[in-house]
């Protein structure tokens, strides 16, 4: 791992204080702890200074042995083949990237590990964008989070330039599953070892798409619980991983597989409910390996996961045949990111060549660094946590895409042919919990514009100028028009004045017929804004922006054809 990790990690324009290649640094206890060494390899100053102070970047590599025959790893798939030391234990490393506080008293006390996505890092989206600064407006930073990477994925793209593991292979094949065993170790050493290069008391995890999907995974094999049968992360927040799990505890398992329609298997929900189609009854929380160690976690879906890939979102809070909502384990919360995509386009809200329609670009990152915020405080201080907002079956909010009420816009007839896919097939279940039965399709029910009506709704869809959808029908030339795009929405202003909906036949009430002034629309927003920041879904220092955009999207809206 050289210095171009760090440049990828929006490390530039940082100085170099310390260059320590290839430095081990034993640890206590080396024979019975997971992580036995630490070659430091860089130390340096980020460039900025935060609400809680300077910043250092540390970069290192760390040493893993893990026991093939105990129970905690024996499910790591062909461990019991894997090359032993003389101890008999099997070794590997990973990369390590920490951003830290310089005065640990200035920061919040809090270790929050970003499981990267294919080698990147992908937390640091919550630090909105800011002209000639590399951490943007600096929002972890300023929160004094210790900010750690870890490498995980065997078949991560371009090593060089990402955070990667190394493992050894057995059966010709890369040993995949310790990349469970790295964060789970990574976060044992952290939380339990005061002589650790990083030592906190509270470890939460982030995730986003394959790697929220890596936490699903992460938890229902029993890896929040080390070696010495102690809970490892106190809060996690998995995002846009819908039911999904990720394909990385098997021979030959690829985690960097895109496939759509191919990482969703029983069990679904966090709480075991029996499985119609097997004989299998466990929950993602709800097993033998898990049910110990459950850490605090906030789910976050948009609605691509409810829509499109076979992620089938809705089956996280339903019985697993889909027809019967049910209730959440107190540890968990969940947040529907009602009409977004998977994640969001830029603004103006741009074409895709593929796409029927401009891709969508309601901006759910606001709602992000509320509900981490939320989850921090839950953790730290045991406050409770906004309640959770989805869709429910019994309030006719949840609905199977024939009686979606779409309105005659592009899009609407395909909607009603769209399926969910099939299962795969669980490993751990007896006859594999049915590999290939059909998934129940259900999604949020829409109001007379489309736009979805429950869940945590944006300002700017509770005050609309468009409709946003989950979904997108490819393009006519560019691929097959009843498919859709994987994992983008789609966007359709609505029209300016009565007259343009009359000349493009769109039944959807303009505009101008809605808001008297633009100063009005802007009022509305603010005041659902506020509305949000009271139930802690947004925060106050974020409603000038947010109202900021929405008058930028007035003026696109509006303005003259």
């Amino acid at each position: 791992m050289g210095s171009a990790v760090y440049r990828a990690g929006r490390g530039a324009g940082t100085a170099v204080l310390t260059l320590l290649w290839l430095v081990v640094a034993s640890l206590p206890g080396a024979g019975r702890a997971a992580v036995t060494a630490v070659d430091l390899l860089e130390r340096s100053r980020l460039d900025g200074t935060f609400d809680a102070g300077a910043y250092e970047a540390v970069q290192a590599t760390l040493h893993f042995a893990v026991d093939p025959l105990d129970p905690h790893n024996a499910l790591i798939a062909d461990i019991a083949a894997a090359p032993r030391r003389a101890d008999g234990k099997v070794e590997f490393t990973a990369d390590l990237l920490v951003w830290k506080p310089v005065d640990p008293g200035r920061g919040n006390g809090v270790a929050l590990v970003d499981i990267p996505n294919r080698g990147t890092q992908v937390i640091t989206s919550v630090n909105r964008p800011v002209a000639g600064q590399p951490f943007g407006d600096g929002f972890l930073l300023d929160a004094g989070y210790t900010l750690v990477w870890i490498g995980w994925e065997h078949d991560a793209p371009d090593p060089d330039l990402g955070i990667d593991i190394q493992v050894p292979s057995a059966a010709g094949e890369p040993l995949a599953g310790l990349g469970l065993a790295a964060v789970r170790d990574l976060g044992s050493w952290m939380a339990y070892d005061d002589t650790a290069l990083v030592h906190s008391q509270q470890l939460l995890a982030f995730g986003l798409s394959q790697s929220g999907r890596f936490l699903r995974t992460f938890l229902y094999y029993g890896f929040n619980e080390d070696e010495q049968g102690r809970q490892v992360f106190d809060g996690l927040l998995p995002h846009v991983a819908g039911a999904a799990l990720l394909d990385i505890n098997r021979r030959g398992a690829r985690p960097l597989d895109r496939a759509m329609y191919a990482a969703t298997l029983y069990p679904f929900t966090d709480v075991a409910y029996p499985d119609p189609a097997s004989s299998a009854q466990e929950g993602l929380l709800d097993n033998p390996r898990a049910r110990a160690t459950q850490p605090k976690i906030f789910y976050t879906d948009s609605a691509n996961e409810y829509w499109g890939g076979g992620r089938v979102a809705a089956l996280t809070h339903l019985t697993p045949d889909g027809a019967t909502d049910i209730d959440l384990p107190a540890n968990v919360r969940r947040y529907y990111l009602a009409g977004t995509q998977h994640v969001p386009a830029a603004f103006p809200p741009p074409a895709v060549a593929t796409a029927q329609l401009a891709a969508n670009p309601l901006d759910y990152v606001w709602h992000l660094r509320a509900l981490l915020t939320a989850l921090t405080a839950w953790v730290v201080e045991g406050q409770e946590p906004p309640p959770s907002l989805y869709p429910r079956l019994a309030a006719g909010e949840l609905v199977s895409a024939e009686r979606h009420a779409f309105p005659g816009l592009p899009g609407s007839e395909r909607l009603r042919s769209l399926g969910a896919g099939v299962r795969l097939g669980n490993p751990l279940l007896p006859n594999a919990a049915a590999p290939g039965a059909a998934l129940p399709l259900l999604v949020p029910q829409g109001d007379a514009d489309g736009n979805d009506l429950a869940g945590l709704r944006h300002p700017e869809l509770v005050v609309p100028l468009a409709t946003y959808t989950g979904w997108n029908f490819q393009r006519a030339g560019a691929g097959n028009p009843a498919e859709l795009v994987p994992l983008i929405g789609g966007y359709l202003a609505l029209p300016a004045d009565a007259a343009a909906g009359r000349r493009t036949g769109d039944p959807r009430v303009s505009v101008a017929e809605r808001y008297a002034s633009k100063q009005v629309f802007l009022e509305r927003v603010e005041q659902e804004a506020l509305r949000q920041v009271s139930g802690r879904y947004l925060l106050a220092v974020d409603v000038d922006a947010i109202v900021e955009r929405a008058s930028r999207h007035w003026d696109l809206v509006t303005a003259p054809r």
